[in-house]
């Protein structure tokens, strides 16, 4: 007995260690317009991707995307729904509940053709090869233009899908909730009797109180975000508003079968924003919450869609890092992805930073099977040629600690733990340093290796002066606790 029991403790062991958390950031660039928004794994490990992409570059006529990643990231397989007739688009991807070689698409149709008018919203079921196994359809015809957000599924018999809904005798924007049963092949549908201007931005399933609960941004009595929530047959249950001030809408997930966690921007005590993530009971009782604070010139926004992943050690939110408060900064500005980990107590413990070469929003965060985090979304590149405002699709993929670990050169940071920017700059720059360096020491050299600048650096934000320094590229390093924490190129104009 006790033989087998090591033989197999042994095979555990070698299946874990034959394992390893890859990890890398990649960019997919192409001349069409493309996006990622949602991607799920395989049995097999790789990881299956769901987005839209340019018919023809330069055409800004959608159709949908599904692509398959290897462990590196590299593509092995991919997919398109090629059209000039029926937009088709996607918008969320899941494993099925019950197969593990089977995932559900959201998504919708849009028909622009001279013989029909009409928008349906729409899910797929497809295995592992991507490879279509069967589509449940509801049309609106031309009364009803719907663009998913999310879904649930609850047991492979019923989902429900939340649409921001484009009534046509109404000027605003509006929320709808479809069920498809699918054991029935049967839906129905929920749209607001009285219309205003509300934009769902995400879902979830309250299972001990069998209810569906969908956030949404729009004109409130105390901020700008509620919570709806609905019974399983599409009745309001109740609406929720949170004390917190929100000023953007909030990405929700679930926390543990009692419990549910938004994350968005909300006011705070000194009238500027942060970045909350709070912990509500499923009685919308608040239970813990952290805040996230943001510089007087710099907004942390809430990453779209699925921003939020909780796990048994700690929860990973995943936000944008620098958004100008007034203008939005999109697509304008630079940003960096900014991951955050919080601890079951609800303590800020560190904070990674990726990106800051382009406008990076990022929309869906799940686990990996080998203990790792993956981040998806969008890459705008204002700067592109031969079309400015690219957008490209980056997965990124982490170990378990937030971390990119197999680089070529470990000198460079992938993982950024201090910013430096304005980048170009004039007069000065700032260096932001992430929340578990409560200090650090700042180099700046010249192309040539000589050191021009030194400084140690303390606080969460602090500004260098380089008023004495000749307009051209310069070569900064930051190093904190014996390792470098950021390193790159910075240039005076």
């Amino acid at each position: 007995m006790k033989k087998k029991s090591l033989f197999l403790i042994i095979l555990l062991f070698l299946s874990i260690s034959s394992f390893p958390q890859n990890t890398f950031f990649r960019i997919y660039p192409s001349p069409e317009y493309n996006s990622a928004f949602s991607v799920s794994e395989t049995l097999n490990h790789d990881f299956i991707l769901c987005g839209n992409k340019e018919t023809t570059p330069g055409s800004a006529f959608m159709n949908a995307q599904l692509w398959k990643i290897d462990t590196d990231g590299n593509i092995i397989q991919d997919t398109n729904f090629y059209s000039n007739q029926i937009q088709t688009l996607f918008s969320t991807i899941r494993k099925s509940v019950l197969n593990d070689n089977v995932f559900f698409i959201v998504g919708n149709k849009d028909s622009i053709s001279n013989d029909a008018s009409f928008n349906s919203i729409n899910l797929w079921k497809l295995d592992d090869n991507l490879n279509f196994l069967q589509e449940y359809e509801e049309n609106f015809g031309n009364s009803l233009l719907n663009t998913p957000q999310g879904f649930v599924n609850i047991n492979d018999s019923v989902v429900f899908v939340v649409s921001i809904a484009h009534i046509m005798e109404s000027p605003s924007p509006d929320l709808s909730l479809l069920k498809f049963n699918l054991s029935t092949d049967s839906t129905s549908l929920f749209i607001p009797e009285q219309h205003f201007f509300r934009l769902p931005t995400g879902i979830i399933m309250d299972q001990l109180n069998n209810l569906i609960r969908i956030p949404y941004y729009g004109p409130t009595e105390k901020g700008s975000v509620k919570i709806i929530s609905f019974d399983t047959d599409l009745n309001i249950v109740s609406v929720f508003e949170p004390e917190i001030t929100f000023r953007s809408a909030v990405g929700i997930t679930n926390s543990n079968d009692t419990s549910y966690i938004i994350n968005g921007n909300a006011r705070n005590s000194q009238e500027t924003y942060s970045l909350f993530i709070s912990n509500f009971t499923f009685g919308n009782e608040l239970i813990n919450q952290t805040e996230i604070e943001s510089d007087q010139d710099t907004l942390i926004y809430p990453g779209s869609g699925v921003n939020t992943l909780v796990l048994d050690s700690c929860l990973w939110a995943v936000g944008i890092y620098n958004m100008h408060p007034e203008q939005g900064g999109w697509p304008y500005d630079p940003s960096w992805v900014q991951l955050n980990r919080i601890n079951n107590a609800f303590e800020l413990t560190e904070q990674r930073f990726f990106g800051g070469d382009a406008h990076y929003i990022p929309y869906d965060i799940i686990k990996t099977s080998d203990g790792g985090i993956m981040v998806v979304g969008n890459r705008y590149d204002r700067f592109a040629s031969p079309v400015p405002f690219q957008k490209d699709p980056f997965v990124l993929k982490l170990n378990s600690e937030g971390l990119i670990v197999n680089v070529d050169n470990p000198e460079q940071p992938i993982a950024q733990e201090a910013l430096v920017f304005p980048n170009p700059g004039k007069e000065f720059l700032q260096v932001k340093l992430a929340v578990q360096h409560k200090s650090a020491q700042f180099q700046l050299f010249d192309m040539g290796g000589r050191l021009v600048l030194e400084t140690d650096l303390s606080g969460d934000m602090q500004r260098v002066e380089t008023a004495q320094l000749g307009s051209r590229a310069y070569i900064y390093r930051i190093t904190a606790s014996n390792r470098v924490i950021g390193s790159g190129k910075w240039v005076k104009e």
